[in-house]
């Protein structure tokens, strides 16, 4: 899709849409093979539900090895920055969620208790409450 959208065809749309701002050199990424961190939603689309929110916090402990010194989450209010901290952050939120499975007896309560904690997270809306409904059917 990066090429896609890198093409002269398409590119000569993005320079019209955005004029002065589309750099004269642009880099793509290249696809990674082998040992690949993939990313994984730790709520309602994690397959498996309580195992694959465990694995998806091995995967951030392994990301947290390499030491990054940046870490971008694809999930997130603008004007937070790219800090490694994110990364507790999150398995400490996967942590929660998991307590709270445990200790609520519907969706709702889980998805109030949720707000309680974390208030002003991106993906309190629809990502919060389809992740409840998952585990709480």
């Amino acid at each position: 899709m990066m090429r896609l959208n890198a093409s002269p065809e398409v590119l000569s749309l993005w320079r019209a849409s955005f004029p002065g701002q589309i750099p004269d050199r642009l880099v793509s990424a290249e696809e990674l093979e082998g040992n690949v961190l993939h990313s994984a939603c730790p709520l309602g689309r994690t397959r498996g539900g309580w195992r694959s929110r465990k694995d998806w916090i091995r995967a951030l402990d392994t990301i947290e090895s390499l030491q990054p010194r940046a870490v971008v989450a694809s999930h997130k209010r603008p004007e937070n920055d790219d800090s490694p901290r994110i990364i507790e952050q999150t398995r400490q939120y996967i942590r929660d969620f998991d307590r709270l499975v445990e200790t609520t007896t519907t969706a709702q309560q889980l998805y109030d208790r949720m707000l309680e904690l974390y208030p002003n997270r991106v993906n309190a809306g629809w990502a919060l409450w389809s992740s409840a409904r998952a585990v709480k059917r």
